[in-house]
This record gives structure tokens, C-alpha cells and sequence, in this order.
């Protein structure tokens, strides 16, 4: 079956050049990060997809049937990210979960969506002898929404369901992360995520191919913090 059809970086970056120019008030403690496991969390002021096929216009329907999935135009809201991971001297590898719930908008109707992801992100420091250690981040994802009431079976009946769909993508960020404390950090930098779907389902709970598949993308500011335990 088948589906067819910045200001805040500034701040973020004066802040954390700030820290910076404080390394003499830490001299009592050693430079770098210490090794081991680690809990984080990040945080997105401003989560959402970039409109290219999650428009407000677009939908798809299921092959031989009369079953509508819907594709909304998704409000800004921000993102909360818990982080597992272990940090070796110059990299870390990360599993993480986010989740954010949106309003919408269809033609002239409003929806609600869900947006969660699983993330499994390698993250590479440089100078990780110091307390300021650039970093860039590449990593997979693997994300699902749900559109409630967003699939109509039958247009006479108005039979409704939650649109599904599920997808892959590529998480990758750029930054700077300062290590007040060896087992403290914060980070700041530029995320740029892609994803792609390409199975969905709606009333029939029955999932399918979508063809053509699409993609969104995600963009802006990240903050991080990491305690390394």
C-alpha cells in the first residue's frame, strides 16, 4: 500500500565568551573536561519544521481508497532535549530524546501535532586540553509525528484518525562548549537537522509507503549543558 501525492546565537555566543574571559577566577580547579558517563540536556527557543511539505495545503491519500492524510503548517515552540552519553578525552557519544507539541493550521481548520525523536549523535571537541573546547556534532535520528484527527476515511462520513508518520534524518550542529568545572559543561551553537519520511499511516492504522517520500528541515540556536558523573 502507498501514500501518493538569531538573535539569540549573538547571546548565546557573548555569553559564552564571557566565561571565557574568566579562566583566571578558575585557577583552582583543573582545564578540560573530565571522562565518563554524563547526563545532559538541550534546549531549541524556537522548534519547528520549515514548511516545505508540512505547508497547511498539502495532504496525501492512501492508493485505492478515499482515506486523506494531512500535511499542517506547524506553529514555533520550544524544545527540550534529555541527553545519555559517555565522553572520552576528545569525543562523546550521545542517545537522546526530544518531544514538542504544536498547534496548526490545514486550509481553514486547526490541528494539533506531536513531534518526538530518538537521536544517536557523536559529538568532536577540539582544544579538549582546555576549558573552551569548540565542538561540531553528526549524528542520526529516527522521527515520528502524529497529526490528531489528521486522516479522514470517508469525506460523506467524516470517518477521522491520527496521521502517522514515521521517517530517518541527519542531526548536525556546530559550537563552542566551556567547561566552568571538569565535570560542568555548557554549550552553544547552530543546529541543522534534515528529515525525511517515508511511511505514514491514518484511519487504517495500517502503515505504507508514502511516494514520493519528503523531507523538512530544522534550524537555530542549541544550548547545551552536560555533568559528567
Amino acid at each position: 500500500m502507498s501514500f501518493h501525492s538569531a538573535r539569540s546565537f549573538r547571546s548565546v555566543a557573548i555569553v559564552l565568551f564571557a566565561v571565557a574571559l574568566a579562566t583566571p577566577a578558575w585557577s583552582q580547579t583543573p582545564a578540560g573536561s573530565k571522562q565518563g558517563g554524563f547526563v545532559g540536556v538541550a534546549g531549541l527557543p524556537k522548534f519547528t519544521f520549515g514548511g516545505e511539505t508540512f505547508d497547511g495545503v498539502g495532504a496525501y491519500q492512501l492508493e485505492g481508497t478515499e482515506e486523506i492524510i494531512i500535511l499542517p503548517k506547524l506553529d514555533e515552540q520550544p524544545l527540550v532535549r534529555a541527553i545519555l552519553g559517555y565522553r572520552a578525552r576528545r569525543a562523546s557519544l550521545e542517545v537522546s530524546y526530544d518531544r514538542t507539541r504544536h498547534d496548526g493550521i490545514f486550509e481553514n481548520t486547526t490541528a494539533e501535532a506531536t513531534i518526538q525523536a530518538i537521536n544517536v549523535d557523536g559529538r568532536l571537541f577540539f582544544l579538549s586540553s582546555t576549558r573552551v573546547q569548540p565542538h561540531v556534532l553528526v549524528g542520526g535520528s529516527f522521527p515520528w509525528v502524529r497529526i490528531k484527527n489528521g486522516s479522514i476515511l470517508d469525506p460523506v462520513t467524516g470517518e477521522l484518525g491520527d496521521a502517522r508518520y514515521r521517517g530517518y534524518g541527519l542531526n548536525t550542529e556546530v559550537g563552542v562548549t566551556v567547561f566552568p568545572h571538569p565535570r560542568f559543561g555548557i554549550g552553544g551553537g547552530y543546529s541543522y537537522r534534515l528529515m525525511w519520511f517515508d511511511r505514514a499511516t491514518g484511519v487504517s492504522d495500517t502503515f505504507g509507503e508514502l511516494r514520493p517520500r519528503f523531507r523538512e528541515e530544522v534550524r537555530g540556536v542549541v544550548v547545551t549543558l552536560m555533568l559528567v558523573l
